[in-house]
């Protein structure tokens, strides 16, 4: 756990450009028992509140606006003491974290496992850091994948056999018109020519073949996000119990006010919080500071949309969640979505705004 200290946006458009190149692991609020339920939601001068935030992945630079709200203060400023529950393969969900009151709030990193989850926990989800969920499809350049029907015949190298079923249930195209090859975090496979598409995070893999392969995006391969193939979903999204958000609607007022400015100082230089994830945050992870300096410009480019042009970042458009991340939560198994009014609640953005 790690107390906070008080102390180009051209990586996506290489990647979708060249010959024929197309485009291209929140934040859980939930606290009705957990710590910051217990205090005031206004604290005295100089002091501050405990909010805890349970992570779904490693203290990486996936969440670099939040270190750099630490880092500047931001939360001490709104009086929050925030305390971070690092995620993993072998941590607690964020989810069921928030559930059990052990976090105040947490960080999803793809919207599906908060709407799952709310099957069983009256949760919302209260805004979104990423516009598009990084998850792709990487492929070399003498073998595009520019729409859905390009992976007709393909042999796809898929670190989640779901997120292949799911863009091809979407699009209408028969399982057997496919050959999925299980595989792991390594895009090695691709280059050495076992499969002809790989599953992968377009913040992640690509930057390992530029890195390890000296492959340029662009011209060498492409990463088409599962967005643009059909299947788009918001990420590290931010939600809560819908008890804490109505019984402490100010602490989680005063967490996102702060996170705002922190992720507006990362879109401005995602550099900084590949900082703060390498020395600080993440510094007994090993993490190297090149790949995530070159993944934080990955990060970044996620972070704008038409929406958030017109309502400020973290922002979701509902409609687009309702007419077309929902249909792709229901192809990829998750039943019973509650209805879209009920799940996202973005009041506390509104008011921010409103400020």
């Amino acid at each position: 756990m790690h107390r906070s200290p008080t102390p180009h946006r051209s990586r996506r458009r290489a990647l979708a450009a060249g010959a024929s190149l197309a485009a291209g692991a929140l934040l859980l609020a939930g606290c009705s028992t957990g710590a910051s339920s217990t205090e005031s939601t206004e604290s005295a001068a100089g002091e501050t509140v405990p909010f805890k935030v349970a992570m779904s992945w490693i203290s990486n630079v996936e969440y670099g606006g939040f270190w750099l709200a630490a880092a500047n203060g931001y939360y001490e400023d709104e009086g929050l003491e925030v305390e971070w529950l690092p995620g993993g393969p072998d941590a607690p969900t964020a989810e069921s974290q928030v559930a059990a009151d052990a976090a105040d709030a947490g960080i999803t990193a793809g919207m599906s496992s908060a709407f799952a989850a709310m099957a069983d926990d009256e949760l919302a989800v209260i805004g979104s850091v990423f516009q598009d969920n990084p998850g792709c499809f990487l492929w070399l350049a003498d073998d595009p994948i520019e729409t859905p029907e390009d992976l007709i015949g393909k042999r796809i190298l898929a670190q989640s056999e779901a997120t292949v079923e799911q863009v091809l249930t979407l699009n209408d195209i028969p399982l057997d018109q496919v050959t999925i090859i299980p595989t792991g975090f390594d895009p090695a496979p691709l280059v050495n020519g076992d499969g002809d598409v790989y599953t992968a995070y377009s913040t992640n893999q690509p930057i390992t073949l530029e890195l390890s392969f000296d492959l340029e995006p662009g011209n060498d391969f492409g990463c088409t996000l599962s967005g643009d193939l059909g299947a788009p979903a918001y990420a590290s999204s931010i939600f809560a119990k819908d008890t804490a958000l109505e019984e402490n609607r100010d602490l989680y007022l005063k967490f996102l006010r702060a996170s705002i400015k922190g992720w507006e100082d990362f879109l401005a230089d995602p550099a900084s919080g590949a900082e703060l994830a390498v020395n600080d945050f993440g510094a007994d992870l090993g993490l190297d500071l090149e790949q995530q300096t070159l993944s934080g410009e990955a990060f970044a480019e996620l972070m704008e949309s038409p929406t958030t042009d017109e309502h400020g970042l973290l922002y979701m458009d509902v409609d687009r969640v309702e007419t077309e991340m929902y249909p792709a939560m229901e192809a990829s198994g998750i039943t019973d979505l509650p209805p879209v009014a009920d799940a996202v609640d973005l009041s506390l953005l509104d008011e921010i705004a409103a400020e």
